[in-house]
């Protein structure tokens, strides 16, 4: 959670992520005055992820092209998108056969892809890991329970009805408040004892911003709270990681434009499906085909992401 040091009084990343705030604030005034469409709240969640989310995710062969670099191996564009398709297609066939498995093991990467770019710089010391493991499900649990109902639902539909997949989440949601106390007691702790056996220097100036970025998730339904944290604090993030790592001269902005040939690629293939869909399927219920696919092509990214980490605390 360092920013870049500027002699502007925001840097171009936060001047987005208070843009972001700023939009999802003014969203959550109008909810408290008014019945707010839930078409508003999606199109605010499709915004933010098609103009911030999806461009993060948009240069992942540059970073594992990095990442080859400083292994001394070559880069084969071909092999990159190959082994992206099979990594795709495997965890897409798991979902067939084993949904509730699968959306567990989603979480659980999701949680450690949340708290691992978080909490950057940290070293990899066991205790940093439990401090990594504690942030991310402190975070994606809070933004889970801001429409427990909804949440509960979707999961029941994702795992084709399993009634265990419920009771975990119906009791998550009973024991919420001991659930949050626990895992905030043990990020303190951990991260506390990390700090002493191995010290990092973060900035509060950026954990100011994570508060407040979180203070507006919490007064958000589901998709905006999502999109908010999603966009406004986790893709900007990792677009500067990011751009550290592949010590490029330009700004983030430059990242995000070279995001931009593989961002236009991911957007018209969504529209192809969601054509396709509209047209072949629209009697099925879409949203968990959508959670489900959002997943399997997430799913390659969370593990470069993850190479890009290791390979930035080695360099350190």
């Amino acid at each position: 959670m360092l920013p870049k040091h500027t002699t502007q009084l925001f840097s171009p990343a936060e001047s987005v992520r208070l843009a972001i705030v700023l939009a999802g604030a003014s969203l959550a005034f109008a909810h408290q005055v008014c019945e707010v469409p839930a078409a508003v709240d999606f199109a605010f969640f499709l915004v933010l992820v098609v103009v911030v989310g999806i461009p993060h995710g948009a240069v992942d062969h540059l970073v594992d092209e990095q990442c080859l670099k400083y292994r001394h191996q070559n880069f084969s564009t071909f092999r990159f998108l190959l082994k992206y398709l099979v990594q795709m297609l495997a965890y897409a066939g798991l979902w067939l056969i084993f949904p509730g498995f699968s959306l567990l093991l989603f979480l659980l990467f999701s949680v450690w892809h949340f708290g691992e770019s978080d909490m950057q710089p940290a070293p990899r010391h066991p205790i940093w890991s439990v401090v990594k493991f504690a942030l991310g499900s402190l975070v994606l649990f809070f933004i889970l329970l801001r429409e427990p109902d909804l949440t509960g639902d979707l999961v029941y539909r994702i795992t084709l009805s399993n009634p265990v997949a419920r009771e975990v989440w119906t009791t998550a949601v009973i024991y919420q408040r001991p659930v949050i106390l626990g895992l905030g007691v043990l990020l303190l702790c951990s991260f506390l004892l990390a700090q002493h056996r191995e010290p990092v220097k973060h900035s509060g100036r950026g954990w100011l911003q994570f508060v407040v970025v979180l203070v507006v998730v919490s007064v958000l339904p589901l998709l905006p709270a999502f999109a908010v944290y999603f966009a406004g604090w986790h893709s900007l993030n990792t677009f500067q990681h990011m751009n550290e790592f592949l010590a490029a001269e330009g700004s983030d902005q430059s990242l995000w434009k070279k995001a931009m040939p593989f961002t236009l690629l991911a957007i018209v293939f969504l529209a192809g499906v969601a054509l396709f869909w509209w047209n072949v399927f629209s009697h099925l219920d879409p949203l968990p085909v959508l959670f489900i696919f959002f997943a399997i092509i997430t799913l390659p990214h969370l593990l470069i992401m993850h190479r890009m980490f290791r390979a930035k605390t080695v360099l350190q």
